[in-house]
């Protein structure tokens, strides 16, 4: 992941020795990115910046919701790798702790069972 001052996100992959593939091309965020804090399975990050928000998204760059809005820009961002708070620290030195719940979403129809898996995936 890559984010820049033009307000882009990229995802790149390893491919080989030291070389780089870019996976599909830019994201527009809309917002100067200032940090990125990955989950500890990768499925997940946190990103902060010139908007103010502390958001979510998965692995593939889909926003997935909003964790908090502060006052100022977000510096910095880091994610509990045994409990699942993300904490973010702003411009003016507010640092805040946020914590953020997933809930498996299950669903059953005559025969049929399914659960959503990765917040964006359902499994029949």
């Amino acid at each position: 992941m890559a984010g820049s001052w033009d307000s882009k996100l990229s995802i790149y992959q390893l491919q080989g020795g030291k070389q780089y593939k870019q996976v599909g091309s830019d994201k527009d965020l809309g917002f100067d990115p200032c940090t990125i804090s990955f989950y500890p399975t990768g499925e997940y990050m946190a990103i902060g910046g010139s908007d103010k928000k502390l958001t979510l998204w998965n692995k593939d760059g889909v926003l997935l919701g909003t964790i908090a809005e502060m006052k100022q820009w977000i510096w910095s961002t880091a994610v509990n790798p045994v409990s699942k708070q993300v904490f973010a620290g702003t411009n003016d030195g507010v640092i805040s702790v946020h914590n953020v719940e997933f809930n498996t979403i299950h669903g059953l129809y005559q025969d049929r069972y399914a659960y959503r898996e990765l917040m964006t995936d359902v499994i029949i």
